[in-house]
């Protein structure tokens, strides 16, 4: 079996069994989503929005609004949910296996399971979703040819991005220093 059709399998199982016992938990003490974010907004108030109490809306919009900014480098940590509403039961899920990124100059690691794995290209492309700019992540390089992820950074530093197979997102991501 390859590797392609080996993730996919774990993933489906994955979303399947999240989307049984998970749902979405109320968000009382998380901060609102922002309908911006600047140089002055916390960076733990933006995650544990994204995390919380972001529809998919309010994500899209942040997305739509950012720019590509310049390329990351080192570790940073991560965190991501399902496209769609918050859903803490799917993000700690997800947690429990991915832990981020660490950027190289042109390339990267996931950080996943308490080592790293995944490596992929690292580039300015165009966005699928909008034909703007965007620090595209290549998966190509580890034999996952169509999946790719696509970020960009949000005024204070957290880069807000999406998981694609082919052209389809699949998951809402954000990592940050």
């Amino acid at each position: 079996m390859n590797v392609r059709k080996s993730l996919s399998m774990v993933a489906a199982g994955c979303a399947a069994t999240i989307a049984l016992v998970a749902a979405p938990a109320p968000a009382d003490a998380a901060p609102r989503c922002p309908s911006t974010v600047t140089a002055a907004t916390s960076k733990a108030a933006t995650v544990s929005a994204l995390r919380n109490t972001c529809s998919q809306a309010g994500v899209d919009r942040l997305f739509r609004a950012a720019q590509a900014g310049a390329l990351p480098v080192g570790v940073y940590n991560g965190q991501a949910r399902p496209i769609g509403g918050p859903n803490s039961g799917a993000s700690s899920a997800i947690g429990g296996v991915w832990a981020g990124k660490r950027f190289y100059r042109g390339w990267l690691t996931n950080r996943v399971l308490g080592g790293e794995a995944l490596p992929a290209n690292v580039y300015y492309g165009r966005s699928a979703l909008d034909g703007k700019r965007v620090i595209r992540i290549d998966y190509a390089r580890s034999g996952l040819g169509g999946l790719h992820d696509e970020i960009r950074r949000l005024g204070n530093g957290v880069y807000l991005g999406y998981g694609f197979d082919g052209p389809r997102r699949i998951v809402t991501f954000w990592v940050w220093r």
